[in-house]
């Protein structure tokens, strides 16, 4: 009785593990597609806004999602305090504090840290396609993303199960 409750548990415990990395899987793909949408939306006030870069982070804290909210208040906060540092700066340094927790991947955080480099040009069109490009490279992201999603909760799946069936039989 006691060894079917232990490798009940154990059974229990291979399969949740697994269940907890494909949901891992699935928030980094949901994570993608909100930055595409808050690059979406900086690239369109750029362009038909004519708004600044500091503008739109105001624009984003209030109406965006958290913890991207957060990071856009801090960084508006810190542009308009003009401590001397530089907007890219404070960009890099908020992002790289605010993503930290976020389960992407390092080059996916380093799409939306870079994304400031586009506001030294002056023309908006050109921050605009700066921005573009780096929205080009994170939707090639996402679609990665997505394809390998099916195969890898299935083969994660497949794995736990497994695991957990042969720690059951090895332990008996």
């Amino acid at each position: 009785m006691l060894r079917m409750v232990g490798i009940l548990l154990l059974m229990t415990g291979c399969i949740g593990l697994g269940y907890h990395t494909v949901s891992e899987e699935k928030q980094r793909i949901r994570e993608l597609r909100e930055i595409r949408h808050m690059m979406l939306r900086i690239q369109s006030e750029m362009t038909y806004g004519k708004r600044t870069l500091p503008e739109i982070c105001n624009l984003l804290a209030e109406n965006g999602e958290e913890p991207y909210r957060t990071i856009f208040r801090r960084i508006f906060q810190k542009a308009e305090e003009n401590d001397g540092a530089t907007l890219e700066r404070i960009w890099m340094e908020e992002m790289e504090n605010g993503l930290r927790n976020l389960p992407l991947k390092r080059e996916e955080k380093t799409i939306l840290k870079n994304l400031s480099g586009c506001n030294g040009i002056a023309d908006e069109n050109m921050q605009a396609a700066g921005v573009g490009q780096s929205l080009d490279v994170l939707t090639r992201q996402i679609d990665r993303a997505e394809t390998e999603y099916e195969n890898k909760s299935r083969v994660i799946m497949s794995i736990s199960v497994t695991a957990g069936l042969f720690l059951s039989i090895l332990l008996l």
